[in-house]
């Protein structure tokens, strides 16, 4: 999984710099509004927040844990992490990119390209692993 890869070169650098990691998820809206509407909004935040846990647990078992933070939010990926850059004053955004081009690029968008050029601090963007 691409943002598995981003998150290490994140917990890299952080390890390297002494520096705090917040994990930004966001869950789209739709999702969202389903999850609701099945009464089962606070089951998705929790189940999200416990595979991200599992995640940490199994590729940064030796991070302090007051360096990590977990932050989950619903709404557009791209307005979402632009806003939590700000909010938590990042000094880098780590991401992951999908890597999609022409029409569906043109039609989904790329929160990677509109975080690039909106954000304030420098975007480290990783693209998935070339398959071989």
């Amino acid at each position: 999984m691409h943002s598995e890869l981003a998150l290490n070169y994140a917990i890299k650098l952080a390890t390297l710099t002494k520096a705090h990691v917040t994990i930004v998820h966001v869950i789209e809206t739709l999702l969202a509004a389903g999850a609701a509407a099945a009464g089962n909004r606070d089951a998705l935040t929790t189940q999200t927040q416990r595979e991200i846990q599992d995640l940490l647990a199994r590729i940064a078992p030796g991070m302090n844990d007051s360096r990590l933070g977990i932050s989950i939010a619903v709404g557009e990926p791209s307005e979402q992490i632009l806003r939590h850059i700000d909010d938590c004053q990042a000094d880098l955004v780590v991401m992951g990119t999908q890597g999609l081009e022409g029409a569906k690029r043109f039609v989904f968008g790329s929160t990677t390209e509109r975080v690039l050029r909106e954000s304030r601090v420098p975007v480290l963007a990783v693209p998935p692993p070339q398959e071989t």
